[in-house]
């Protein structure tokens, strides 16, 4: 934290769900606020090319939940206005498991369910509506700037117009994982940090679908067939979410082929137990086959770095990457 109490601004780099978080908490200590985001910005909930994993099945878990709820007053409720279902885990799931399907049982553990734009729609109007926060889309950080060994003063940006330097007491780099901060800190003399990966040969497959008119939804909120090593590398999670939709992901283990188009995607799911091949059967369509197999687990050892540059902090999956399904949003 900078103890020059006259000038105090923060620059955070990336919009996605920690950039927002860490711009939310940033907001109340710091004057000022600059998330800073390469994607250009959609003014609606729709996807955007920097998340992928976004076209694959979100939620909030019950403790997820409570911790935005705590730093966005209300979240919840705006979600379940816009269309999000809340249910409880217990009851209106569906679990394909290997000996069968256990009945439904109320946990009183409440999961919300809906599209990784919709959330991140939500946060970032609820964020830029903070007084110190200011959101620049369509920007491309290109490096750290620095005024003296060891201390980061800002960062160096790139748009179409050109480059240009931004000043900040404190960097946040929130980018994901497409984080270049192990290079950045290579050219100020730092060594590499120790990275250790751990890669399942994880992949997915999702889309969405409408119900016909007149057509009631099923009986369950979700349902989960989960991958189960050694026998088991199919498996699937569908839920109920915004717009009466249904969100479909498949999912494959150890180069189990993924679906590619509208026949591959049914005849995937018609090779899994469960309901889901029977219920997309009668539905519709609403977007294409979209794959996603980056799952691999990275966490890089910043913590174990014998110097750490002044006024930079790396969080989110700059730092620890899982695969999305082990994280309150992914499939």
């Amino acid at each position: 934290m900078p103890t020059d109490t006259h000038v105090r601004h923060a620059v955070v780099m990336g919009a996605g769900m920690a950039g927002l978080a860490a711009a939310r908490v940033l907001a109340d200590s710091f004057e000022a606020v600059t998330v800073i985001e390469r994607d250009t910005l959609p003014s609606a909930s729709a996807p955007r090319a920097g998340v992928p994993q976004g076209h694959h099945v979100h939620g909030l878990l019950a403790l997820g939940a409570e911790v935005f709820e705590g730093y966005f007053p209300g979240l919840r409720a705006e979600l379940e206005q816009a269309g999000a279902p809340v249910w409880d885990w217990g009851e209106g799931l569906c679990a394909v498991l290997p000996n069968g399907i256990p009945p439904s049982t109320p946990m009183g553990m409440p999961i919300q369910t809906f599209s990784r734009p919709l959330l991140e729609h939500v946060l970032r109007q609820r964020v830029t509506a903070l007084g110190p926060v200011t959101l620049r889309d369509g920007l491309t950080v290109t490096g750290l700037r620095t005024a003296a060994p060891g201390k980061i003063t800002g960062v160096r940006v790139r748009d179409g117009d050109g480059e240009d330097e931004i000043a900040a007491d404190l960097v946040v780099d929130a980018s994901g994982r497409s984080s270049h901060l192990p290079q950045w800190l290579a050219a100020l003399g730092l060594p590499h940090p120790r990275t250790t990966t751990v890669d399942a040969q994880v992949g997915y497959a999702s889309r969405t679908y409408s119900y016909p008119e007149g057509q009631a939804p099923p009986s369950w909120m979700g349902v989960l067939q989960p991958l189960r090593a050694p026998d088991f590398h199919k498996g699937c999670y569908a839920i109920q979410i915004e717009n009466n939709a249904l969100h479909v992901t498949l999912h494959g283990a150890n180069g189990t082929q993924l679906p590619h188009n509208d026949d591959d995607f049914l005849s995937f799911a018609k090779s899994l137990r469960g309901p889901v091949a029977d219920t997309i059967a009668s539905l519709t369509p609403t977007s294409a086959v979209r794959r996603y197999a980056r799952t691999v687990n990275r966490r890089i050892a910043y913590h174990r770095l014998a110097r750490w540059p002044e006024g930079l902090i790396a969080l989110g999956d700059s730092v620890c990457t899982f695969n999305p399904a082990y994280g309150q949003g992914g499939p």
